[in-house]
């Protein structure tokens, strides 16, 4: 019962937040199963020896999941449900959040492997904090044991995608033992039997909403009833316009369908002269870029810009701005970004879905008139996933482009994350 004697989900008694599933799902602290609740013991003794402490308290939450997963014997699904019976364990369909909460109202310790980049921009204490986090890891003697760690400062397109996993987390579409499965939701055209439904409705376009999954189910959120599948779906790509470091729009661009984007392009296109303000208007082409989709990768080309375009790429020691000649396709990496003026930059984001066109919940669009394309966003309830008017990351900051950056500072007792 040792175990049990530490558990409390009394916030002015615990010491530590502990992420339960987060232990317990970690193969790397030993044991050959994916899931094993033996995890838990040995974190709770590390903290212990940790604390210097026998008696000391943690408050433990729990992802509603880990409470019927198949991974875990049946033994210790009933144990679970017991500490939860008992008051021992908080169990929500998804603790990240409360986890957090937690750890900025009483200023908590928080223990967990996860980097919570989907939380950066409703806890800007997060990045680079070095203070509240603890990693759990494997001793060589194969003990469990805990060490202070360095929250990472990711660049903004890692930012972005763990977002959207967090949204399709809600929603019931991602799960991350099979983080491939929500491909085959959201890749495809759904129509609802409910005769005008406003999101999956027989409104003569492909459905981009984000629907919801209940076990095998891919169900409608308005009316719960299944949805019938109409075909795929083309893939696109997300950008945003960021100027002056604030994300001010959205749009979208089609895999096979070249994007012309510029202050106000003839025959459609993204049309910028609604995002900036004069001073940058006069700096950006009515035409200054074209932008195209392969399904995999971005790729942008100056279609003869007056004032040229430059590619901004992070590095570790500083951005590098690289000129893009005009004609010339440049395939864009994670990380980049495309500047058509000091103040204004196209960001692709790390976003792969977009769920609703929506241009009414928090990002500037364009007045009314239907002349270019109009930004985008995803038609989820605000509070899944926090105010929207993103601040770009600045650059400098971040790792090298494929991965996040890491601190610079001293190592000491620290894990880099």
């Amino acid at each position: 019962m040792q175990c049990e004697s530490r558990l409390t989900v009394d916030a002015s008694a615990a010491e530590y937040v502990v992420d339960v599933a987060n232990v317990v799902r970690e193969p790397a602290l030993g044991g050959e199963r994916a899931a094993d609740l033996t995890r838990l013991e040995g974190l709770l003794d590390a903290l212990a020896t940790f604390a210097r402490d026998p008696a000391v308290q943690v408050y433990a939450i729990t992802d509603r999941s880990l409470l019927t997963d198949g991974r875990l014997g049946p033994d210790e699904r009933q144990r679970l449900e017991r500490w939860y019976r008992d008051g021992l364990l908080e169990v929500l369909p998804r603790a990240d959040d409360r986890i957090l909460e937690l750890a900025a109202a009483l200023e908590l310790r928080v223990v967990s492997a996860d980097n919570f980049l989907d939380f950066y921009r409703a806890y800007p204490w997060i990045p680079g904090n070095r203070d509240r986090f603890l990693r759990p890891f494997l001793q060589p003697d194969g003990r469990i044991g805990v060490r202070p760690r360095v929250m990472p400062m990711p660049p903004e397109w890692e930012v972005s995608r763990k977002e959207e996993e967090g949204i399709l987390l809600e929603a019931g579409v991602y799960r991350r033992w099979a983080p491939s499965a929500h491909r085959s939701v959201l890749g495809r055209d759904w129509r609802c039997p409910e005769a005008g439904c406003p999101l999956f409705g027989d409104g003569g376009r492909p459905s981009t909403a984000l629907p919801r999954r209940h076990r095998d189910k891919v169900l409608c959120p308005t009316h719960g009833l299944p949805l019938t599948d109409m075909g795929p779906l083309p893939r696109r790509a997300q950008v945003k316009v960021v100027m002056d470091g604030t994300v001010r729009g959205r749009f979208m661009v089609t895999a096979g369908e070249p994007l012309a984007v510029g202050r106000a392009p003839a025959d459609g296109g993204v049309a910028l002269g609604a995002w900036i303000d004069d001073a940058a208007v006069d700096s950006v082409s009515r035409t200054h870029v074209v932008l195209t989709y392969d399904g995999k990768g971005l790729s942008v080309v100056d279609e003869r810009s007056a004032n040229g375009t430059r590619v901004r790429r992070v590095r570790p020691d500083g951005d590098q701005l690289l000129p893009l000649y005009h004609g010339t396709v440049w395939t864009l990496r994670q990380g980049d970004s495309v500047v058509l003026h000091d103040r204004l930059e196209l960001l692709p984001s790390g976003r792969r879905f977009v769920f609703e066109e929506d241009t009414t919940d928090g990002t500037v669009g364009p007045p009314g008139g239907d002349g270019g394309a109009g930004p985008t966003m995803p038609s989820v309830p605000m509070d899944w996933y926090g105010q929207d008017q993103e601040k770009h990351g600045g650059h400098g900051r971040h790792g090298d482009p494929g991965g996040p950056g890491h601190d610079d500072g001293p190592h000491g007792p620290y894990e880099q994350s």
